[in-house]
């Protein structure tokens, strides 16, 4: 539907406008919609789709093309919190009130998501 509607290329072109780095909106584009709507399948599949066109006009290697799903995969990682259906499992199976998984889940997966996106950061200068 991004394809066909013209909405990728739009979204491309404003994105091309903000002067972030590649890397950058990858990242911040997937944490946004993962803390807004709770699915990492749903934020990286959107997010790819609103990037394909950026993508590829800058004609990215390989390599950095995998730097770039990993930033992606760093930000769908972060922001687990009430809205996810991670966030519930783990909190019923260890059996900790909401706040304590949001103090302790909610922070890990950031962290997680946060390390995540500076290796990706760390390597692209050497690819």
């Amino acid at each position: 539907m991004l394809v066909k509607t013209g909405i990728g290329d739009a979204v491309s072109d404003l994105l091309q406008a903000s002067g972030l780095p590649l890397l950058a909106l990858a990242f911040l584009m997937t944490l946004v919609l993962r803390a807004a709507q709770g699915s990492a399948t749903v934020s990286l599949v959107t997010v790819g789709g609103l990037l394909a066109p950026l993508v590829k006009e800058v004609d990215l290697s390989s390599p950095q093309l995998a730097l770039v799903a990993l930033a992606m995969g760093g930000g769908a990682l972060a922001l687990s919190h009430i809205n996810d259906s991670g966030f519930w499992i783990f909190t019923k199976l260890v059996g900790i009130s909401v706040s304590t998984a949001l103090r302790t889940w909610t922070v890990l997966t950031t962290a997680m998501g946060l390390a995540g996106f500076a290796l990706a950061a760390a390597l692209w200068p050497l690819v």
